[in-house]
């Protein structure tokens, strides 16, 4: 192990420093008070250079936080904004705990965050969930063999929230309509580029409706990525770290062309939709308000997609190859729009021989 030192930086949380194969490295302590900047010192080269003793559950859940984010998410997440929202949340109610505190402190945590205690608002099983998994995900990763921070017996055991069902928002064609009309009055309305330009927002509305891409995807994109002679759109970013959410290269629908010409013959920049600010999506409930059309979210807009494909009977393999998700994910969550694709089969059960009694 490399010799390591402490240095306080402008935010006035204290860093570790080393240097590792001729570059300098740093984590955060997460820690302002030296005392406390030191036993996370203490700690962390303990993780580094020994094996999981019962040391390891004396740790602070904010300090193996720290390092499955600095040492893990980090180097692996192409988008870390999702954790930090998670650890926003979780922090409030298990940052000061030890691992012996966290069983007990789980059933707390789901009826404050469903109360609204914690966090923004009152929060859906499903987001509970999700916030409690990536806490086991962190305290797996310290006990795993080759981190040797914990030891697995220490690893908290708790119950997850049961899964959500299946959200089933989706917008109908005259409400898809409406967004889009409304989209255009806000724009002239608020005089973006004089009312004659599209609007960041009226652009992503066209993206996420005729790809079913994610925000993030549609914010990433940039103009080099769109093909208009193959008549492609290419979303993966080139260099980016894989994840589970893929992403795909998606055909230039007819109704989405004349769009994308538009926009690009008043592009401003690289960025199909200017920059990455998640400004747009105020925008975008102000449209959606305007259009007195409920339920507006990223996830509706991909929802709705899919559910339109469906809807036509496009393959499930297809819808499948358009979202970049599994043919058994678009069947568990879009396969009740389908029911009459079924019918072949259970047409073949008699094979029509069977005839009524009278």
């Amino acid at each position: 192990m490399p010799t390591c030192t402490l240095r306080q930086h402008d935010n006035e949380k204290w860093y570790i420093h080393w240097t590792e194969g001729r570059r300098s490295r740093r984590v955060s302590t997460g820690q302002k008070e030296e005392a406390k900047a030191q036993t996370f010192l203490a700690r962390w080269i303990l993780g580094e250079q020994q094996d999981a003793t019962d040391e390891g559950a004396k740790f602070l859940v904010s300090e193996l936080w720290q390092l499955y984010y600095e040492r893990h998410v980090e180097k692996n997440n192409a988008n870390v904004r999702t954790a930090d929202t998670v650890w926003r949340n979780l922090a409030v109610h298990f940052g000061a705990m030890t691992l012996a505190e966290v069983d007990s402190a789980v059933e707390d945590y789901i009826s404050l965050r469903q109360d609204g205690a914690i966090g923004n608002s009152e929060a859906a099983p499903a987001t509970i969930r999700h916030e409690l998994s990536r806490l086991k995900a962190c305290f797996n990763w310290c006990a795993a063999p080759k981190q040797k921070i914990m030891r697995p017996a220490d690893v908290p055991v708790f119950d997850l929230p049961p899964d959500s069902d299946p959200r089933t928002r989706w917008l109908r064609t005259e409400e898809i309509q409406k967004l889009l009309d409304a989209a255009v009055e806000h724009r002239k309305a608020n005089q973006y580029s004089d009312g004659a330009r599209l609007s960041r927002a009226e652009r992503f509305l066209w993206l996420a409706l005729e790809t079913g891409t994610r925000l993030q995807a549609a914010l990433d994109l940039t103009w080099d990525r769109i093909d208009f002679e193959t008549g492609n759109i290419n979303f993966n970013v080139p260099g980016r770290k894989k994840t589970k959410k893929r992403r795909t290269t998606v055909p230039i629908s007819a109704a989405l062309r004349p769009i994308l010409l538009r926009a690009y013959a008043e592009r401003a920049g690289d960025l199909v939709l200017d920059n990455k600010s998640l400004s747009i999506w105020r925008m975008v409930k102000a449209i959606a308000k305007r259009a007195k059309v409920e339920g507006v979210s990223p996830h509706v807009l991909r929802h709705t997609a899919a559910t339109h494909m469906l809807r036509n009977r496009v393959p499930v393999w297809q819808v499948a190859g358009v979202l970049g998700v599994t043919v058994q994910m678009i069947e568990k969550i879009y396969g009740h729009h389908v029911p009459d694709g079924l019918l072949g089969a259970v047409d073949s059960i008699s094979g029509g021989s069977l005839e009524p009694a009278e």
